[in-house]
């Protein structure tokens, strides 16, 4: 033990003057990095890991936090143009092969700002005011905003532009920041910029301590690539000499522990004390003098922390005994005493009063020389004694003739059992009741000799010309027989076996033979589902094939399915289907209805039983309009009936022409409506003139009172009949072109 603390003394020791040698050297002339790498190379899955490169020569050598286990990196204000209060160490760097290209690097900072002081010698909060600002980089997508409109992203540029600010109460603002982006072969280094304030304007000195891990916003298959590093320590001196720097460092690698109680348990006894503040390594013995419990522990201080109790003792004083003593309990106003015996603490006593009049017991506990109150207790007047019981008997009775017996068990007075015999020839029960020590007669008694056994389901076997059968029979009552077919090949057959009191009897009318599957024959066939019955048929087949079965006549329908096995139509594992048939449909019929003595009719299409239908009537000269709906294929009565004259019909507008002497004139009509007369006037080159027209049932008359002349100088032709107005489609050769 002392080679292995004295070589770890020596290894510290070797660390802070290492330290001390950086340290020492001019501020402005320091240059380092925490370095980054990955320990798989850029691939998904890899951790990132940190380490220091630089002036200070302690890359792999980085002493190790004692209380957190994280590594230290040792940093310096004062080297940066910004003043004593700023820094640009260390700065980040990675070198080729670690991270891939185009991979952003961030920091993330976590707990609270530590302060050392070198009055006091100990690490604690920092104080109050005083914090260290990271400046992280500002999002792309910030500086963008804010560059093309200021004034909505005055806030968020502001909040990124503070920085990362530590300090005793923890972080403030971004707590995490974009260091930099991997350049070719996945390189980059980076100098951020690091400030120490105070709101008092100066801080105090000493040395400072942050906490920063390493992350990687980059995805593989929608996952972080990289794992985040494991977190690190950044030491800042600010204002102390390189001794009282090795003092801060030497304090966080081997703290002291602080002062606080420890406890300690030895069984179920428990004991603490307080314990002062020691070094690393040192080691107390602590006493607990103070009641109920008292002992002794050792404790030892390393990296900050009390170990486990050693050659610990703690136990408590032997409680006071109870006396013996009278005590006493009551139950529902009935008193008992008993005297307990001197008894320790912790123990129980169950005391029992058995003197007249009224007897009991009860349970008391001695706690701390005390006795408790009663538990469990009874106490009351005993009532007088039963009377006597019957003793265990062979009880024996008859019925028509039939004797059983059976073994009664012991019964106190007013008991009743139920014996019952199942012993052969004759089997049967009844019940006797104990009466004041005697067994009565029997009552509800059975006695009778058993039916004959029945047989159990059984394999049985039978042979024939050396041809082996067998097929399983069902359990069957005495006397009764069973048919057994084997229908597996290669040997099928079939023989009868009777059940003869529990016991089959050899086989008879047996018949066993190699297996020929036999064909199907055509088969009527019948099934039902659900109280419907359907029928159908089946066509010859060979043994093997399967057919369904379809019944489509009313009043039911459905279908089965059914296999050919060795001439046998057996139904299939599907469930066979069987329902009332749907309903018949009212065929496309010509009907009729009347309203008020006038009658009209239509033809209606086929409907479905339970639908209905308008049948209309265009015809004329009664026009109308009737429901009629279809039930169980029928066409009920009318309803929402309607027949009526159609009013007379109106003249539509039609372009109307006259001859007269030869000559041509004509006109348009305007809609009118029936018994109509128009005068109507043809006033255009070259003809002119005018007729009469009236509207009777939607037709123009032809023309009355018609005169039609030609321009002046024209000879008239001889006068001839009046042409049709509705026939002028085809021009005459007299006729002038119409218009």
């Amino acid at each position: 033990m002392f080679i292995v603390q004295s070589l770890a003394r020596a290894v510290f020791a070797g660390l802070l003057v290492l330290l001390g040698v950086g340290l020492g050297a001019s501020a402005w002339a320091q240059h380092f990095d925490v370095e980054l790498r990955t320990d798989k190379g850029p691939v998904a899955g890899s951790r990132i890991s940190t380490d220091f490169y630089g002036d200070l020569g302690l890359a792999g050598q980085l002493p190790i936090d004692g209380l957190s286990g994280y590594r230290l990196f040792p940093a310096y204000f004062g080297d940066f143009p910004g003043g004593k209060y700023a820094t640009a160490n260390p700065g980040f760097q990675a070198f080729t092969g670690w991270f891939a290209v185009g991979e952003q690097i961030h920091f993330r900072a976590l707990g609270r700002l530590q302060y050392w002081s070198p009055t006091t010698g100990k690490w604690g909060a920092a104080p109050a005011g005083v914090k260290i600002t990271l400046f992280g980089g500002i999002p792309p997508e910030v500086v963008l905003g804010y560059s093309t409109n200021p004034s909505l992203w005055a806030d968020q540029y502001a909040y990124y532009s503070a920085g990362t600010r530590f300090d005793s109460q923890g972080i403030n603002g971004p707590l995490t920041a974009l260091i930099d982006e991997t350049k070719t072969g996945g390189t980059f280094h980076s100098h951020l910029d690091w400030k120490i304030s105070a709101s008092s304007g100066t801080p105090p000195v000493g040395a400072y301590m942050v906490t920063l891990e390493l992350w990687s916003p980059v995805l593989a298959a929608g996952q972080p690539k990289y794992l985040a590093s494991q977190p690190f320590h950044v030491i800042f001196e600010s204002g102390i000499n390189t001794q009282q720097m090795q003092q801060a460092f030497a304090a966080r690698i081997n703290p002291p522990c602080a002062a606080e109680t420890l406890s300690w348990a030895v069984g179920e006894a428990s004991c603490s004390a307080a314990a002062n503040e020691a070094a690393a390594g040192a080691t107390l013995t602590l006493d607990d003098n103070t009641a109920p419990a008292t002992g002794s522990a050792r404790f030892s201080c390393s990296s900050g922390r009390w170990g486990a109790p050693s050659q610990a003792s703690c136990s408590l004083p032997p409680p006071p005994v109870c006396p013996a003593q009278t005590l006493s309990w009551t139950v529902e106003g009935q008193s008992c005493s008993a005297t307990a015996p001197a008894t320790e603490s912790g123990q129980s006593q169950v005391l029992a009063d058995n003197v007249a009049p009224a007897l009991g017991e009860a349970s008391f506990s001695c706690v701390a020389g005390q006795w408790s109150a009663p538990s469990r207790s009874r106490c009351a007047v005993p009532p007088p004694p039963p009377p006597p019981a019957c003793g265990a008997q062979q009880l024996g009775w008859s019925v028509g003739g039939v004797s059983c017996s059976g073994s009664a068990s012991a019964a106190n007075s007013g008991q009743s059992v139920q014996i019952e015999d199942r012993q052969a020839p004759a089997t049967g029960a009844a019940r006797f009741e104990c009466r004041s020590g005697q067994w009565s007669a029997p009552a509800a008694a059975s006695c009778a000799m058993p039916p004959p056994a029945a047989c159990s389901a059984q394999s049985m076997s039978w042979s024939v010309d050396g041809q082996a059968c067998s097929a399983a029979a069902a359990a069957a009552a005495s006397g009764t027989e069973q048919q057994l077919f084997d229908q597996t090949g290669p040997s099928v057959g079939d023989a009868s076996f009777s059940c003869q009191d529990g016991r089959w009897s050899a086989p008879q009318r047996a018949r066993c033979a190699p297996q020929v599957l036999a064909a199907c024959a055509a088969q009527a066939v019948t099934w039902s589902e659900a109280g419907a019955s359907c029928s159908g048929s089946l066509v010859a087949a060979a043994s093997g094939a399967s057919q369904t079965a379809v019944d489509s006549a009313a009043p039911t329908m459905g279908q089965a399915s059914y296999s050919c096995s060795d001439g046998r139509w057996n139904a299939a594992a599907t469930a066979p289907r069987c329902s009332a048939a749907l309903p018949l449909a009212c065929p496309s019929l010509a009907l009729s209805w009347d309203v008020g003595g006038l009658v009209c009719s239509a033809t209606v299409p086929e409907t479905a039983t339970g639908g209905s239908t308008v049948a209309v009537d265009q015809q004329e000269p009664l026009t109308g309009s009737a429901r009629f709906a279809c039930k169980q294929g029928q066409w009920s009565g009318a309803s929402e009936a309607s027949c009526q004259v159609p009013p007379p019909k109106p003249c539509g507008a039609q372009a109307l022409s006259w001859v007269q002497a030869g000559e041509r004139c004509e006109a348009v009509a305007p809609a009118s409506p029936a018994g109509s007369l128009l005068q109507l006037q043809d006033s255009l080159v070259p003809n002119t003139g005018s007729a009469s027209f009236r509207c009777t049932e939607g037709r123009w008359s032809e023309a009355a009172e018609a005169l039609c002349q030609p321009p002046p100088g024209k000879a008239l032709l001889p006068a001839r009949a009046p042409t049709s107005p509705w026939t002028p489609s085809v021009q005459l050769p007299w006729e002038r072109p119409r218009r």
